[in-house]
């Protein structure tokens, strides 16, 4: 099933925040995030990202980031939301395929000192601004195509969550596989507690929560691609329909098989917006 073209632009402002208003979540469409202004990190995927005014970072599909607020200065920041319809069919393969080949949490951010000279800013704020879909559109891939002609530059000085990079490298390439907690512990030699605390610490979430997360856009991904739901759950390491058809319903309010019969074309977070 094709989707409909699915572009959203939008600059926000927020006078007090505060880490608490922005948990861990994933999307099932592709991000662009500018951060302009407040003292704050991003996470994603084990990995922190010092922010300064200017830099921007690329989430692909299920990858799960969140905000880290340093101070209660006021945050500011623009984030775009689409998906692979949005972009100009010219260059979609190559803008797709340059979103989608970074390993989970790596190579997210364009730190605005490293760029001085690109006009990134000037596309994000007219995506922001015009309501025209075409003409979002347009700025969009100019921006994308800018964006992969410098990927081979980035220099990304993340700070990683002490050795839970690994981890989540690990339950990635294993998602569709029957992954438990006890496993996943005797591999990495590291106890249930703690384990968890530290993902909860550097990821927002618990393992077995991140895993789910992970299978259920995974689940519906197969779902879009026309696999029947009776065949999806096993294709994505849930043990048996019935907790696959509970958790997908308690994640998207919709059964698998109606969520398979509808187009996409609006935003899915796991948890909240940024």
């Amino acid at each position: 099933m094709l989707n409909r073209p699915f572009l959203e632009a939008q600059r926000s402002y927020t006078q007090d925040p505060s880490t608490s208003k922005f948990h861990m979540h994933t999307h099932d469409t592709y991000e662009i995030y500018c951060f302009l202004s407040g003292n704050a990190a991003y996470f994603v995927e084990g990995n922190t990202y010092p922010l300064k005014p200017g830099d921007i970072l690329i989430m692909k599909k299920a990858e799960a980031h969140s905000l880290l607020i340093n101070s209660h200065n006021p945050y500011e920041r623009i984030v775009v939301n689409f998906n692979a319809d949005a972009i100009a069919e010219a260059v979609r393969p190559g803008a797709v395929d340059f979103l989608d080949s970074r390993p989970f949490g790596i190579h997210n951010r364009y730190a605005a000192a490293y760029f001085p000279e690109t006009n990134w800013l000037y596309y994000l704020k007219k995506m922001c601004e015009t309501d025209d879909p075409g003409a979002k559109s347009v700025y969009l891939t100019v921006l994308l195509c800018e964006l992969k002609e410098n990927a081979s530059a980035l220099q990304d000085q993340a700070v990683t969550g002490g050795g839970i990079m690994d981890i989540v490298k690990y339950i990635n390439d294993h998602i569709a596989e029957n992954l438990n907690l006890d496993l996943i512990c005797s591999r990495f030699f590291i106890s249930k507690s703690h384990i968890n605390r530290k993902f909860k610490t550097v990821i927002g979430t618990t393992v077995w929560e991140y895993i789910t997360t992970k299978r259920l856009l995974l689940a519906k991904e197969f779902l879009q691609a026309g696999v029947p739901p009776t065949k999806v759950y096993g294709q994505c390491g849930f043990q048996d329909y019935c907790t696959f058809f509970r958790a997908f319903k308690a994640r998207f309010g919709a059964s698998p098989k109606n969520s398979a019969a509808k187009r996409r074309n609006v935003v899915d977070a796991d948890f909240l917006t940024d």
